[in-house]
């Protein structure tokens, strides 16, 4: 039985929880105050019992009370002694928790009896009350506690949060100051760059206006140029070629007024690539323009020539009777020369050559001297005199030295712009010589002359073959269209001579190359050389394989021989001295080696009669009668060689004309255009 009651015990102890434990060890703890049942249905109700049992439980609440107060003064005083004695009460383990309570149970049991276990039920609502009490003060603690910490909390809380709000702001601001410093700093260098391209832009739009400058002004001095030459070629023309070149003129009236107001548009500031292109399709135009004034007026010219051929052959009909008369009326002294010319001491001068530099005869010169002037050899060399082909030589061997000399010049590649540069400075000064006045003539010899001597070794002698063979092109260009063009440009040449003895070596080389008849040379055809080469030694001009017309090589041969004859009797600059690099002589001399060799048709008349138009005054003045006598040897021994040539020759009968005029006046016009001795 005893074991029985143990088992349900046991049973129950392992039903009831922690709090059900403790009431059962407090129940036990009191289970020695109490003898009798205190519940159960049959405890009686008499006052015994009841003065009993308001004894115990007056004991018991008292002894409860007294337990409460010491429970309640060793309550935990805070939640970490409460926690560590709730750790304590869990420290032994499940298994061994169970025996002893069971252990201590079935002891218990063994002495307990119907008032134990209620004051054990007692003891456990007792437990149950404090329990809950304690949880209550102890939420309650727990709540002051919270509260006080948050209480704590809430200020350092507050001062994190202001703390925090300071540092957002000072963050805030110190981003904002970075922000701003970066915006000024970006500002700074936004606004530098800014300046930078400014300035880089004015600097870039000064170079060009500064290159757009130079190109204008090199354009402007073309067209200046370009200008005087039209100028000159218009004021050459008669009346009734210049009504034909009305429309021409009114178009240069208008290049030139628009040249005007582009050089009053660079004046005002403006002046960039549109200006520079202007400028170059203006002087475009003038070119164009100056080409077709020449073309036109080669046409006119050509009409002209035509037309004052048809004339003179209507007039040489006409004048037959008075040319039979003529020749009737010389009958006399022609009979005369002959009789002269079969006496003994005429036939032995004769046989000599003529003399190469006679001296000058006074005008009171003997009959003796007349009759023993220089006659030209009855055997001459049919294409040259020696001493003119040594000459020539000397010459010719001084220029291909020079040409050799420069090659390296000209084949550099990294010259190329020097070179430009050369001729650019050369020609323009020489196509703008004329004779204006004499500061322009001046001017014009002071770049040339300048530029010359501001040269190196090598440069120098490039720039004297550019020099020279521009002034005979002048010859082939300018003088052919406007004779009297010769006279200021051979001033000019005769000023260089002086004062540079290379450049007047190079000039007669380049004038021998485009007209050997000048040497006087005439070319022979060697064996297998093709027409076109033999063409080209004398002189012709070839384009795509097609000779140049006969009437446009005879302009260019005179062009060339009126400016060579010019040379010869044009004074250069006062300062430089009454000294003539190339003097009257030269000209008696090629007179008298020109008409000792077999003519060619054309080319011989028509250089002759350039020749003598321009040195013939001089040559009169200087020799007299040898002169004449010259003339009369040219007239009566010379035509019969150029006609037997050319019969009928336009070239010839100008010649037989002007001849005739030399013999039937008696004197030499002098040239017109001519410059005075102390023109500068």
């Amino acid at each position: 039985m005893d074991n029985n009651l143990g088992i349900k015990f046991a049973d129950i102890i392992n039903g009831i929880d922690q709090g059900h434990l403790s009431t059962i060890r407090h129940a036990a703890e009191i289970s020695h105050f109490i003898s009798e049942r205190t519940i159960g249905a049959d405890k009686g109700t008499n006052e015994e019992d009841s003065e009993s049992n308001a004894n115990e439980k007056n004991d018991v609440n008292k002894y409860d009370k007294n337990e409460l107060n010491k429970r309640k003064m060793r309550a935990p005083t805070n939640d970490a002694e409460a926690i560590s004695i709730s750790n304590s009460l869990q420290v032994l383990e499940p298994n061994t928790m169970y025996s002893n309570i069971t252990n201590f149970a079935f002891k218990c049991c063994q002495n307990l009896d119907f008032k134990t276990i209620k004051s054990s039920i007692m003891l456990r609502e007792a437990e149950a009350q404090r329990k809950r009490s304690v949880r209550r003060e102890i939420l309650e603690m727990q709540e002051r506690h919270t509260s006080l910490i948050r209480q704590q909390l809430e200020p350092l809380q507050q001062q994190n949060l202001e703390e925090h709000r300071k540092w957002l702001e000072k963050k805030r601001r110190g981003d904002s100051q970075i922000l701003q410093m970066a915006e000024q700093q970006s500002s700074k260098e936004l606004q530098e760059h800014e300046r930078q391209l400014e300035t880089l832009r004015k600097q870039t739009q000064r170079q060009l206006q500064l290159i757009s400058f130079q190109g204008i002004s090199q354009y402007q001095l073309s067209f200046r140029s370009k200008y005087e030459n039209i100028a000159q070629l218009l004021m050459s023309l008669d009346k009734q070629a210049l009504l034909s070149c009305a429309e021409y003129n009114r178009k240069l009236r208008e290049l030139t007024q628009m040249f005007e107001q582009l050089i009053g548009r660079i004046k005002s500031g403006d002046c960039g690539p549109i200006e520079l292109k202007t400028a170059e399709n203006l002087c475009k135009s003038l070119e164009a323009l100056e080409s077709s004034i020449i073309e036109a007026c080669r046409q006119e010219q050509n009409k002209q020539t035509e037309q004052k051929q048809r004339e003179q052959e209507q007039q040489q009909l006409q004048k037959d009777e008075e040319n039979k008369a003529f020749a009737i009326s010389q009958n006399a002294k022609r009979e005369e020369l002959v009789k002269l010319e079969q006496q003994p001491q005429i036939q032995q001068q004769q046989t000599q050559e003529p003399s190469q530099e006679p001296k000058q005869s006074n005008t009171n010169i003997t009959e003796s001297s007349v009759t023993s002037a220089d006659q030209p050899n009855s055997s001459p060399n049919k294409f040259v005199r020696s001493g003119r082909l040594e000459f020539y030589a000397k010459i010719n061997n001084f220029y291909l030295e020079k040409v050799e000399k420069v090659k390296v010049l000209q084949s550099d590649e990294s010259m190329k712009k020097y070179r430009s540069d050369c001729q650019k400075s050369i020609n323009i000064p020489v196509n703008s010589i004329s004779a204006v006045n004499q500061q322009h003539i001046r001017d014009k010899f002071d770049k040339l002359f300048s530029f010359i001597m501001a040269q190196s070794n090598l440069g120098y002698d490039y720039c004297l073959l550019l020099m020279a063979k521009k002034f005979v092109g002048q010859g082939e260009t300018t003088v052919s269209s406007n004779p009297n063009a010769a006279f200021p440009i051979a001033s000019v040449i005769v000023s260089l001579w002086k004062q540079i003895p290379e450049f007047g070596q190079l000039f007669l080389a380049y004038i021998y190359k485009e007209s050997p008849f000048l040497v006087p040379l005439f070319v022979p055809q060697k064996k297998g050389q093709s027409w076109e080469e033999y063409a080209k030694t004398l002189g012709y001009r070839f384009t795509e394989g097609q000779m140049e017309q006969q009437d446009m090589f005879l302009k260019r041969q005179a062009g060339i021989a009126r400016l060579y004859a010019a040379v010869m009797v044009t004074s250069g600059r006062k300062q430089d001295g009454p000294s003539h690099p190339y003097s009257l002589d030269n000209a008696w001399r090629w007179l008298t080696n020109f008409v000792d060799l077999d003519p060619f048709p054309d080319i011989c008349a028509t250089l002759m009669m350039e020749i003598l138009q321009i040195v013939g005054n001089d040559l009169w003045l200087t020799y007299g009668k040898q002169f004449v006598k010259l003339l009369v040897y040219i007239q009566y021994n010379y035509f019969p060689k150029l006609t037997a040539m050319e019969k009928d020759g336009g070239p010839k009968a100008r010649l037989e004309l002007l001849l005739r005029k030399f013999l039937t006046e008696g004197k030499v016009s002098r040239p017109s255009g001519i410059l005075p001795a102390d023109f500068w």
